[in-house]
């Protein structure tokens, strides 16, 4: 955890989950919709990390119009209502009617993949309903996938969430001494997913192009694959329509294909992040801009966007 919490904090942010969760249990797939909408606009009207959003758009697509950034930003805003309020309905959904949900595309590359028999790195990003893939994937797949992620700072709350992820057999590893288990598990040829879309700090990270601007960016991925020779195979799950989804999964990259010099931390971890960037220009209201991925840069303008 990032400091001391209180505890009555921790229990009332519990209690109000579980009031959430209730009434997104009643909800079906449009009224879901509809909540997650409302929730959406009512946070951008907030001005909750607006000018991050507003920012982050500005840096990314330079040639929008103000007014179509600004569109795109409500939508972002709209989308992640729609996550959070799916995040709480999907709870209740059972195995059946999840995959019914899911359109599933591009399996035969994690087939390819798990031929090997290298184990598997299914490449991700905060972006869809990165949740759903996870939980698709879970039934997809022969065997459980591990996510690691980073604890939410309630530890009531991070428990719940680990519920959800673990429902069809997945796990959850948190960041801090995750590396042994993970090799172990691609040893045992299973499956691990990873998202490299957040930014870290200086000091662990590497420095790599990202919509056009440089972003720090975790090599874990590179490392990984670097010491295991495991295929990464990229994957996502997009929002289609209310209760509809589609998991799209990309041919594998294979390090045993790269030249000795495309191998290092900051040229793999280049590759996955084009990779990711790909993805997210394809439905940019899906990505999680309100994350303050380039702080650096918002800080050194002061507001103002640096020449790319």
């Amino acid at each position: 955890m990032s400091r001391r919490r209180s505890p009555v904090r921790d229990r009332a942010e519990y209690a109000a989950y579980w009031l959430a969760r209730g009434a997104a249990a009643t909800l079906g797939p449009r009224a879901g919709t509809a909540v997650g909408r409302a929730l959406g606009d009512a946070f951008w009207l907030s001005g909750v990390r607006r000018g991050i959003v507003r920012f982050n758009l500005r840096l990314a697509f330079p040639t929008l119009s103000e007014d179509e950034r600004r569109r795109l930003a409500r939508e972002v805003a709209r989308h992640f209502g729609r996550v959070l309020v799916d995040a709480l309905r999907l709870q209740g959904v059972g195995r059946d009617d999840l995959l019914a949900a899911v359109e599933a595309e591009g399996l035969e590359h994690a087939a390819r993949a798990v031929a090997l028999g290298r184990g598997v790195v299914y490449l991700t990003a905060h972006f869809g309903s990165w949740e759903v893939a996870a939980l698709a994937m879970g039934l997809l797949r022969p065997e459980p996938l591990d996510v690691i992620n980073r604890p939410l700072d309630n530890p009531l709350l991070e428990a719940e969430l680990g519920a959800l992820r673990g429902r069809f057999g997945n796990r959850t590893l948190g960041k801090r001494q995750v590396a042994r288990g993970v090799l172990r598990r691609l040893g045992d040829g299973g499956a691990v997913g990873i998202l490299i879309d957040q930014k870290v700090r200086p000091e662990v990270g590497v420095e790599v192009p990202f919509f056009g601007h440089p972003a720090w960016t975790h090599p874990i991925l590179a490392r990984l694959v670097r010491h295991t020779r495991a295929p990464v195979v990229p994957l996502a799950a997009t929002w289609e329509a209310p209760g509809r989804y589609r998991l799209r999964l990309s041919e594998p990259v294979l390090v045993d294909e790269l030249p000795a010099a495309e191998l290092e931390d900051a040229s793999l971890t280049a590759r996955f992040t084009a990779i990711l960037e790909a993805m997210i220009r394809e439905h940019p209201e899906q990505w999680l801009w309100y994350h303050d991925r380039w702080r650096h840069l918002r800080r050194a303008s002061r507001g103002h966007i640096l020449a790319p």
